[in-house]
């Protein structure tokens, strides 16, 4: 097992050790690949999902004991398959020679991993360990990126075989896109009066970085992204216009989608005018056409497609005459200067308990450039998509497609072992935070200098939930307990803790926070009646 994950690239393994699989995580250690012992199986997995997203390859895997600890991290399978994101998590099982005696913990994981992953499978000889791992490494990895569970049983793992050399690198393939489709998108885009691209987070797997630079540079075409589709170009590109992202939707008249889904998190797509051209391109195929049927659907890696389509605009450029974008760009200046009055105004008001706009603000004008940013909660991360720039790919965690809490801390601290000279803030709700708080002591125990922000807003919505479905109870039932003091589950861990209530504390907190080289806990409080803010 350890050979065969070190060959295939893996760099860390995210476990919490117990039978059958703790002498495969020892093993891993005398390889070289380094372990991190986790307080909860949920959280080792988000770990490594982190891990594999902010470098953009399968480089962490989770190492999961048997029976409950497997159910406990199906929660974070469902992540990485709704967000297609590669995962392999290798989960311990009894000795098969016992199967049905009624063995400790026992459980066949396979069938419920069916339904949560690209593919589930038992492996049932030793022999046959390093096969089923270069498959596994394959199908996540492969198409669309997505998790893959192996069953592996103690007798399997206790045995003998022969090992097996198994390919050091897996890398992924595409079919060759149409090129009729191809530039049929190049010329609606040619002729389109008011140009868009909505740019998601399945891009991080293409990296068409340079390409929609292109897009955004030369063709002067205007872009919004989904939430954690930021960064891919930066925030403060001339051609972002996050701030006026409504307006891009119902004014465009072509919109390409790149890596993004017209799911909740666009409003399945009803925000977009009926009569707009769609290009879009998805290495899926059956994503094209989800709750919008596109104009031009291209099945393809979006890096290859969209070389392919700039390829096409350069040549037809000499006859097609340019469109003037000038009086669209300047259209969607007004609405983002509009926004960003709004936004200023809302950032700068100084009441206490202090609202999340001013928050962020403070956290905003602290962060350097590089920094990574991980929104877990509710109001507030609402209000961080608003605050909170990001400005180079893979660099923002939010809940994201099925809204899990409790990703925070997680992703965190597998983002900073991967980047560990980037500054990596995890901004946790106090409902979220609850979810994964114990995994501070991990960050504090392996030396790993994630901050930590709770925003205190005293329950889950703050009081917003507690004052419309419970205003006259005699007991707080959304609303937690108030002024409870969060930070001091770090200060028991050894961690650097702060507590801060005004909003002219929270810079100098972050500061001391970052000087103190220690995984850091900063509890702010925060008005429990701020409104969650409008779309």
């Amino acid at each position: 097992m350890a050979q065969s994950l070190k060959r295939l690239g893996v760099t860390h393994v995210y476990c919490l050790a117990g039978t059958p699989i703790r002498e495969v995580f020892s093993k891993c250690a005398e390889l070289g690949i380094r372990p991190i012992g986790v307080r909860n199986q949920q959280a080792g997995v988000m770990m490594a999902i982190a891990q594999n997203y902010v470098t953009g390859r399968l480089t962490a895997v989770a190492l999961i004991s048997a029976g409950p600890a497997i159910t406990n991290a199906a929660t974070s399978i469902l992540v990485a398959r709704d967000n297609c994101w590669p995962l392999v998590v290798l989960g311990g099982r009894r000795p098969l020679s016992m199967r049905g005696m009624g063995s400790f913990q026992e459980l066949d994981a396979v069938p419920i991993f069916h339904t949560l992953t690209k593919w589930s499978a038992l492996v049932e000889e030793t022999s046959q360990i390093s096969q089923y791992l270069e498959k596994a490494f394959h199908v996540a990895v492969s198409g669309r990126p997505g998790p893959v569970y192996l069953d592996l049983p103690e007798d399997v793992l206790t045995g003998t075989g022969v090992f097996t050399h198994v390919a050091s690198s897996i890398s992924s393939s595409a079919a060759p896109a149409d090129d009729q489709a191809i530039a049929r998108a190049a010329d609606v885009l040619l002729r389109a009066q008011r140009p868009a691209m909505i740019i998601g987070k399945g891009a991080r797997w293409s990296e068409p970085y340079a390409e929609f630079r292109a897009l955004a540079d030369e063709f002067e075409i205007p872009f919004v992204t989904s939430p954690m589709g930021r960064g891919y170009l930066p925030d403060d590109h001339r051609s972002c216009f996050n701030d006026a992202r409504g307006v891009v939707q119902r004014q465009a008249d072509v919109i390409l989608l790149l890596g993004a889904r017209l799911d909740w998190t666009f409003r399945f797509g009803g925000e977009i005018a009926r009569d707009v051209k769609l290009i879009q391109i998805e290495i899926e195929r059956t994503e094209i056409g989800v709750n919008r049927t596109p104009e031009i659907g291209i099945i393809g890696d979006i890096k290859s497609v969209l070389q392919k389509i700039l390829t096409q605009l350069r040549c037809k450029r000499s006859t097609i005459p340019a469109t003037d974008l000038t009086a669209w760009h300047a259209c969607l200046d007004r609405h983002r200067l509009a926004q960003r009055q709004k936004l200023n105004a809302l950032m700068s008001d100084d009441t206490l308990p202090m609202s999340p706009y001013r928050m962020l603000k403070e956290i905003r004008d602290f962060l350097p450039r590089d920094a990574i940013s991980i929104l877990d909660g509710n109001v507030f991360m609402a209000v961080g998509q608003q605050v909170l720039p990001s400005f180079l790919p893979a660099s923002r965690f939010t809940a994201a497609n099925n809204g899990c809490m409790g990703i925070g801390i997680p992703f965190g601290i597998g983002a900073k072992l991967c980047q560990p000279d980037r500054l990596v803030i995890a901004i946790c709700g106090d409902t979220a935070f609850a979810f994964s708080a114990m995994d501070m002591e991990t960050a504090v125990r392996h030396r790993i200098p994630v901050i930590v922000v709770v925003v205190n807003n005293e329950g889950n919505t703050g009081g917003i939930l507690e004052s419309v479905y419970f205003p006259d109870h005699d007991e707080r039932v959304t609303m937690f307990q108030p002024d409870i003091h969060y930070e001091s589950i770090m200060r028991a861990f050894g961690g650097h803790a702060e507590h801060v209530e005004r909003p002219e504390q929270l810079r100098p907190a972050l500061e001391r926070a970052v000087a103190s080289g220690k995984a850091s806990c900063i509890n702010v409080k925060v008005d429990p009646y701020a409104p969650y803010p409008s779309y």
